[in-house]
C-alpha cells in the first residue's frame, strides 16, 4: 500500500484500468446523430462522455458504492433510449442483475451460439459487451442469462419469428420498412378456405388477398406465397400489398397464401407437390378469380426452404410461373445447383437475396447467381447485412413485387 501511494494518480488509474483486462476503443463524435431506424446514437451525451469512457470511469471508481452509484446514474440518463445502445459502429449490450452469474448474447451474428460474453463489473449489477456491425445492419438476438434465453428487457423493438419473438438490434443507417405498417386509407380483403387435391388426396388451407376495388371485369397478376400463413402473420404481406398498391408502386395484385402440410417434405424436392400445385391448385385459382393466366402473370415466392422450392418450381414449370422470389433460399440442400447448371430454359424474372449473417445460404446462393449470369437471365440479386429472419424477409418483399410488376410509368400518381 505504501508503494502504491507513491505512484502519481494518473499512472495509478492507468494501471488500475489495465488490470481489468479491458480493451476500450477510442470513439469520438461531434454531435448527436438522428437515426433512421429510430435508435438513438448515444455517442455523446450532455457531459460529452462516450460509453467507453463511462466504463473506464466505472472501473476506476474503486469503492463498490461509488461504482453502483455511477451505474444508476448512467441508466437513468439512458432510461428513454432503446437498447442495445448504438455508438457509431458499435452496439452495446447491457444487462443488470443482482444474482446472475453469467450473461451472454446469441443472435444472427454468431449463429445463435451464446459466445458473446457480457463482462460483469465487480461491486455492481452491471453487465456489458460491445459488438461491431455494419452501419446498416439489422439483427435478431436474445440474452442468455445463466443458460436461460430471454428477450432483452431494455429493448422495446422485437421481431416475431417461427419460434417466437426475438429482440432486434438495428444500427443507425438501417431504415425500418414503412410498408409493413397498416394502411388506414386503403385495404384489400383476405379470406381463407380449403382445397382438396386429387394428386395426393390431401386438404390444404390457403388464404387469398384481393386488392382494393377488385373487379371481375379486370385481370390481375397473382403472387403465390409458400408458408402462406407465416407470410401473412410474420411477413405482413397483406400490409405490404396494401401499401405498394396504394402508392402506385405495383399493379394491383392478387395474393394467394398456401400453407404446407408437411413443410420438410413438400419443400424438399417433392415433385408430387409441385405437380399438384401447377396442375390442380393454380387452375383452381384461375377459375375462381379474375387472374392473368400466364407465366408472366404469376410469381412463386418463398423463404428458406420455400425459396429453394420457388427456384425448383420455376425451373420445372416455366410455363406456369414466370417470376420467382427466392428469399434466403436454402440451396445448400439437395441438388438444386446441379439442376440449374444443366437447365437450358430459365426464362422469366428471378429475385434472389441473402444476408451476410447467414453465411452458408449466402455462399450457396452465389452458385445460382453465377448460373443466371452465365445465361443472361433476367434477375435481381440483393445482399443485406442481416440474418435468417422474418425481420429481413418482411422488409424486402416490396423489392421483389416491384421488380415483377411495377406500375406503368404512364399511370397517374395518387
Amino acid at each position: 500500500m505504501k508503494i502504491i501511494l507513491k505512484i502519481p494518480l494518473l499512472i495509478f488509474l492507468i494501471i488500475l484500468i489495465s488490470c481489468q483486462n479491458l480493451v476500450i476503443s477510442d470513439l469520438s463524435s461531434l454531435s448527436l446523430k438522428e437515426n433512421k431506424s429510430d435508435v438513438i446514437d448515444v455517442n455523446l451525451k450532455e457531459n460529452g462522455e462516450t460509453i467507453s469512457e463511462f466504463i473506464n470511469r466505472l472501473y476506476a471508481a474503486g469503492a463498490p458504492d461509488s461504482r453502483q452509484a455511477l451505474v444508476d446514474s448512467f441508466l437513468t440518463s439512458h432510461e428513454n433510449d432503446n437498447f442495445p445502445l448504438i455508438e457509431i459502429e458499435k452496439a452495446w449490450f447491457i444487462y443488470t442483475s443482482e444474482n446472475a452469474q453469467t450473461a451472454k448474447v446469441a443472435g444472427d451474428f454468431n449463429g445463435w451460439s451464446p459466445t458473446l460474453m457480457l463482462s460483469h463489473v465487480g461491486g455492481t449489477n452491471f453487465f456489458f459487451a460491445s459488438q461491431t456491425f455494419e452501419n446498416d445492419a439489422r439483427l435478431d438476438y436474445k440474452l442468455v442469462i445463466d443458460d436461460n434465453w430471454i428477450l432483452d428487457p431494455r429493448n422495446t423493438h422485437q421481431v416475431s419469428g417461427g419460434y417466437g419473438p426475438n429482440s432486434e438490434c438495428a444500427m443507425l443507417d438501417y431504415v425500418q420498412p414503412s410498408e409493413i405498417q397498416v394502411n388506414t386509407e386503403s385495404q384489400g380483403t383476405v379470406s381463407s378456405s380449403y382445397f382438396q387435391d386429387e394428386t395426393m388426396g390431401l386438404t390444404h388451407t390457403y388464404s387469398v388477398y384481393l386488392p382494393p376495388n377488385y373487379s371481375e371485369s379486370e385481370t390481375y397478376p397473382v403472387a403465390y406465397f409458400l408458408d402462406g400463413n407465416e407470410y401473412i402473420q410474420l411477413g405482413f404481406a397483406a400490409n405490404v400489398l396494401d401499401n405498394l398498391i396504394y402508392e402506385n408502386k405495383v399493379q394491383p395484385i392478387i395474393g394467394v397464401f398456401i400453407d404446407p402440410i408437411n413443410r420438410n417434405t413438400e419443400y424438399a424436392y417433392d415433385y408430387n407437390y409441385l405437380t399438384m400445385i401447377t396442375s390442380e391448385f393454380v387452375p383452381f385459382i384461375d377459375s375462381t378469380y379474375s387472374t392473368q393466366p400466364t407465366a408472366a402473370g404469376r410469381a412463386i415466392i418463398g423463404v428458406s426452404l420455400g425459396g429453394l422450392t420457388s427456384l425448383l418450381f420455376v425451373e420445372q414449370y416455366p410455363e406456369v410461373f414466370g417470376n420467382c422470389g427466392a428469399f434466403s433460399p436454402a440451396v445448400w440442400l439437395g441438388n438444386i445447383r446441379d439442376v440449374y447448371n444443366s437447365a437450358q430454359n430459365l426464362s422469366g424474372k428471378f429475385y434472389l437475396d441473402a444476408g451476410t449473417y447467414e453465411e452458408s445460404i449466402y455462399n450457396a446462393s452465389i452458385d445460382i447467381l453465377t448460373r443466371l449470369q452465365a445465361i443472361n437471365a433476367d434477375y435481381t440479386w440483393k445482399v443485406w447485412h442481416e440474418g435468417h429472419s422474418w425481420g429481413a424477409w418482411r422488409a424486402h418483399l416490396d423489392e421483389a413485387l416491384i421488380y415483377f410488376w411495377p406500375m406503368s410509368t404512364n399511370s397517374v400518381d395518387k
